[in-house]
């Protein structure tokens, strides 16, 4: 009976130590912060205005199966003549994820609010499709990486994708990821009535982000 409780203890200890280690494998937390260092075009003409724009992004992943893993991303535009806060809600799966390469599929639903075009005020919802792939470099701590947000409803058609560089650096608790690339968005906003509703932004960004 002493031997059959000393196991038991010695189990639930096991138990208890390979819980937190397994629980880290199967939920994963992911948060930056970027500056993207943008030229502007409106109606396919140059515009001033504040050349840095803040993205924000907060991603969620976890074990459940058939339950698509979450993205919160944010990016606050300046650039003149048109100004608005973009949100996008990214629901996606894990199609691979490996050391070498990783791929996700999923569909965003972007939010543009507190928006103004040439003097005329909108916010608007748009449906987008959304994919992201990286692929590790061999032997090394950088990968290479791009994601896509792109979509075509109701006249207004959305494409704004990056593509970079990550470097990871481990610490105790997370991953520290210096992140730099290239970002562009290029939208034409059919629900612009007074004028044409073109614009583009393109330009480098750099950025931090912490994975745990």
């Amino acid at each position: 009976m002493n031997r059959l409780a000393i196991s038991a203890v010695a189990a639930a200890v096991a138990l208890a130590a390979a819980v937190p280690a397994q629980a880290a494998m199967l939920l994963g937390v992911k948060a930056g912060a970027d500056a993207w260092f943008a030229d502007a075009k409106v109606n396919d003409a140059s515009t001033s205005g504040d050349d840095t724009h803040l993205s924000y992004h907060l991603a969620f992943e976890h074990f459940i199966p058939l339950v698509p893993n979450f993205r919160l991303r944010y990016a606050d535009i300046d650039a003149g003549a048109v100004s608005f806060g973009q949100t996008d809600y990214t629901a996606y799966y894990e199609i691979l994820d490996n050391d070498a390469i990783a791929f996700d599929v999923g569909v965003t639903l972007s939010k543009f609010n507190a928006g103004k075009f040439l003097g005329e005020d909108f916010s608007e919802w748009q449906p987008n499709l959304y994919g992201n792939v990286e692929a590790g470099i061999p032997m090394t701590p950088v990968s290479v990486f791009g994601d896509l947000n792109f979509g075509n409803y109701d006249g207004t058609s959305t494409v704004d994708g990056q593509a970079g560089v990550k470097w990871s650096l481990p610490l105790i608790a997370a991953d520290l990821n210096l992140r730099a690339g290239y970002r562009v968005m290029d939208y034409d906003f059919d629900f612009i009535k007074q004028t044409e509703g073109k614009v583009k932004l393109d330009g480098w960004f750099a950025g931090v982000e912490l994975d745990f």
